[in-house]
């Protein structure tokens, strides 16, 4: 499976509500790569999560998701850009 393919996989889970973000909050194996999320929090709690790939030997992207938004994006830009411009 390619770089893209992963993200492209690991996004639609996110966005299907499939991606249990809680049990990556110390690193774990997703699909044959070592994840982990971090939470994102403001002054009233936790919007959302990013996700990171602290052991990869390639560069890998930084996702991040604000539920409140219901917005995804890699690397700080829309995934589903993203996708298209790595293609």
């Amino acid at each position: 499976m390619t770089t893209e393919q992963y993200i492209n996989r690991l996004c639609r889970n996110i966005k299907a509500e499939r991606f249990a973000w809680d049990k990556y909050l110390t690193p774990q194996n997703y699909f044959g790569k070592e994840l982990c999320v971090t939470p994102l929090h403001t002054s009233y709690g936790q919007i959302g999560y990013t996700i990171h790939f602290p052991y990869s030997r390639e560069p890998m992207p930084e996702l991040e998701y604000d539920w409140e938004l219901d917005d995804l994006t890699i690397d700080e830009m829309d995934w589903k850009e993203w996708l298209s411009y790595t293609e």
